[in-house]
């Protein structure tokens, strides 16, 4: 009961004026959903990619055809478009790369030569380095077969009816990889929208954990001590006073997301929000052990820059998680954010929750460590 006085406390301090209302949960969380729907449109954008083959050659025109079967990309064939055309294109920002295969591209692969599609962009990304490499690997594919059709023919002669069939054999793949156990769907492997949605939540909690410090500071803490309260009494008040501003911003920002920007990692509402919840209980947790190990609310300030964004890069909020080194990808395990992120991303590919159970438990187990440990040290008489 004395815990839940304290979180009323917490909550009218937080929201109990119109001014508070809007500047300490309504604003803050209208701006994380302007961002994040904005972001969502221009994440689901593909890149624009124009293909010009100006080869009259079997092994252009497969080339050409296998690039429209990409489905990262806006491929759009068009013969007409010159190599200069192809470069202004590009410069004037009306595709984001471009591919001209040279009308010498068959011949120089059946010689013996090599040969390549040339790929023009502005900078080098991500996802054009991808595309290069793709690039890259199609031509030495076909030069492959290139070579295996003239070794079937007679006195090193090109023996056309072999190229054709190992064209057709190559235009459909006999096997394709399938990411059934495991679920992957494709938060895991582009999770910055998600990552973006973590992120702030953890920024809104440690706003919360902020009127803690202030009675840490002011001395409000110290009197309460004097009461018939334990530490924990005390440490749950502010985590329950926390965790139910939280929830309202989590309901507002997930609402705007979901029904105002249409966006959806491919989950329900109600799915979501339960991921979302526990991962709340693991941030509010983590703010509550911050507080708790320094002196005043600045210093919370610049710990919360050292935690938050430091664990978000590691957790693969902002890119795949792949991506880092081993020894990355085993620190990842003790942030909350890659539980969430997987959680999430299970949920994506058809999954259910009890396909999330471990995930689940593992940010829950987070929240019980964390507000323990914040109680033992959160108190007034430290000055450390």
């Amino acid at each position: 009961m004395a815990s839940l006085h304290i979180a009323l406390h917490l909550i009218r301090r937080t929201m109990g004026s119109r001014r508070g209302l809007i500047m300490n949960v309504l604003l803050p969380t209208i701006i994380l959903s302007i961002m994040a729907g904005l972001f969502s449109n221009m994440q689901d954008k593909r890149a624009v990619i124009l293909v010009s083959n100006a080869d009259k050659g079997d092994l252009g025109s497969y080339l050409a055809a296998s690039m429209t079967k990409e489905s990262l990309y806006d491929v759009r064939l068009d013969p007409a478009f010159s190599e200069q055309a192809l470069k202004a294109a590009v410069l004037n920002g009306e595709a984001d790369a471009a591919v001209y295969i040279s009308s010498d591209f068959t011949s120089a692969l059946l010689a013996g030569e090599q040969s390549k599609a040339v790929l023009y962009r502005k900078n080098e990304q991500l996802w054009n380095a991808s595309l290069a490499t793709l690039l890259m690997t199609e031509a030495n594919k076909l030069a492959s077969t290139a070579e295996l059709a003239r070794s079937a023919g007679n006195g090193g002669e090109m023996d056309v009816r072999k190229l054709h069939a190992l064209l057709d054999a190559q235009a459909i793949p006999k096997a394709t990889a399938e990411n059934v156990g495991m679920k992957l769907g494709k938060i895991v492997s582009n999770p910055m929208m998600i990552g973006l949605i973590l992120m702030f939540v953890m920024l809104l909690v440690s706003q919360s954990i902020g009127f803690v410090m202030e009675d840490r500071e002011h001395r409000t803490m110290a009197r309460m001590f004097t009461a018939p309260l334990r530490a924990i009494d005390i440490a749950l008040g502010n985590f329950i006073g926390s965790l139910l501003v939280g929830t309202l911003q989590l309901i507002i920002v997930l609402s705007m997301t979901f029904f105002v920007f249409g966006y959806s990692p491919g989950t329900s509402f109600g799915s979501m929000l339960l991921v979302l919840e526990c991962f709340l209980f693991a941030a509010v947790g983590l703010a509550s052990a911050a507080a708790g190990l320094v002196r005043n609310s600045a210093h919370l300030s610049n710990l919360n820059n050292i935690i938050i964004t430091p664990s978000c890069l590691i957790s693969g909020c902002f890119f795949p998680l792949s991506m880092l080194p081993d020894f990355i990808q085993k620190l990842a395990n003790f942030t909350p954010q890659k539980w969430a992120i997987q959680a999430i991303d299970r949920l994506g590919a058809d999954g259910t929750i009890s396909d999330i159970k471990l995930q689940l438990l593992i940010l829950l187990l987070f929240a019980a460590v964390l507000i323990a440990f914040g109680s033992a040290v959160l108190k007034p008489n430290q000055t450390h």
